[in-house]
């Protein structure tokens, strides 16, 4: 999802700078969006839990928004390691929007999944379906 996101904001004449710790994704990937784009992002690799990365960063870089897709995301895995998920998800979320108070960046994107509706009844899922997550990834 970054990755094309980040396509997308170099084709609407954004600059874009990616913070990825690389625990899902590769450095590789760089070089695929400048591929795509014709323009290689600056890039930071950093943990999302890491305030003061965080706060240099946006400083450095006069960051007027943050697109959040930092999330851990496998339900399996979130079952087997749960207190990991938590302390990225919800621990590493309250950082960055703390980091982002200092930095005075005030504008923030989340990603969420529908994985916190659980197993719904019919689809299409609209967003006031009632939340019923099964599993720590949807919690």
């Amino acid at each position: 999802i970054g990755s094309h996101t980040s396509i997308q904001m170099i084709n609407a004449g954004m600059t874009p700078v990616l913070f990825d710790s690389l625990y899902n994704s590769k450095p590789s990937v760089l070089e695929r969006i400048e591929k795509v784009s014709g323009v290689r992002p600056d890039f930071i690799e950093g943990d999302i839990r890491d305030k003061a990365l965080l706060i240099e960063t946006m400083k450095q870089h006069n960051i007027e928004a943050v697109i959040h897709f930092a999330g851990l995301k496998a339900v399996g895995e979130s079952v087997a390691k749960p207190l990991e998920y938590y302390d990225n998800n919800v621990n590493g979320s309250l950082v960055l929007v703390d980091a982002m108070r200092e930095a005075g960046v005030k504008t923030l994107v989340f990603s969420s999944s529908a994985t916190v509706y659980g197993d719904p009844a019919s689809v299409p899922i609209t967003e006031d379906f009632p939340t019923s997550a099964t599993n720590p990834y949807g919690r």
